[in-house]
């Protein structure tokens, strides 16, 4: 599973990842990724219920898309910078695509790399003891798929929700982030080819 490098005029080095998000089983409660104002006149149970709704609207409604500014730079091409303040942990842009089977994947990753101008915006993670991937490669409104990587300062993690039945491979805030900060993550490919290919990954 190989990442691409991109080149177009409006994304000079668009490296995107294709990577297994390994602790996508770990159990985690979707009230982890909102803050909700705490209240004495409220139980726990509320509290919860009032988290739960807030993140479940934050993916459906992608309500922070609005706070998530594109940018171009010469080094990355485009990039994403935030509009407003995000805490620890909290819930910040779903990585919206096609969730597929890793057949399916495999078939299309084969196909996107006859084009040298398509990027690859595959990202393959484990859940439930199943792999799925997201297929974020066609040009959509949505920010998540335009978020670069760093390895030396991340400020986003992945994780994993279940929602309604379904689930979202979402990105929250390592740590707290500024305004006008670029949001950065991991992608985790170590594989040799590939940073052959692109060693800045291991420098960014």
């Amino acid at each position: 599973m190989f990442a691409r490098v991109k080149h177009s005029p409006w994304q000079a080095r668009d490296y995107r990842k294709s990577q297994v998000l390994e602790d996508a089983n770990q159990n985690h409660k979707i009230t982890e990724y909102f803050p909700v104002r705490r209240s004495g006149r409220k139980t726990g149970q509320q509290l919860e219920k009032e988290k739960h709704d807030a993140v479940e609207y934050a993916v459906y409604s992608g309500c922070n898309e609005k706070f998530l500014e594109v940018f171009v730079s010469k080094e990355k091409g485009r990039g994403i910078r935030t509009l407003k303040e995000f805490r620890k942990n909290e819930f910040v842009v779903e990585y919206k695509g096609e969730m597929i089977d890793v057949h399916v994947a495999r078939i299309r990753e084969r196909k996107y790399a006859e084009d040298p101008s398509i990027g690859s915006f595959m990202y393959y993670f484990k859940h439930n003891n199943k792999h799925f991937c997201v297929d974020a490669t066609e040009e959509t409104p949505y920010k998540g798929r335009l978020i670069n990587h760093s390895v030396l300062r991340p400020n986003l993690k992945t994780k994993v929700l279940e929602l309604k039945g379904s689930h979202h491979l979402v990105l929250v805030a390592k740590r707290d982030i500024a305004v006008g900060e670029e949001l950065l993550y991991d992608y985790g490919d170590r594989c040799s080819l590939t940073v052959a290919n692109n060693p800045w990954l291991l420098n960014s």
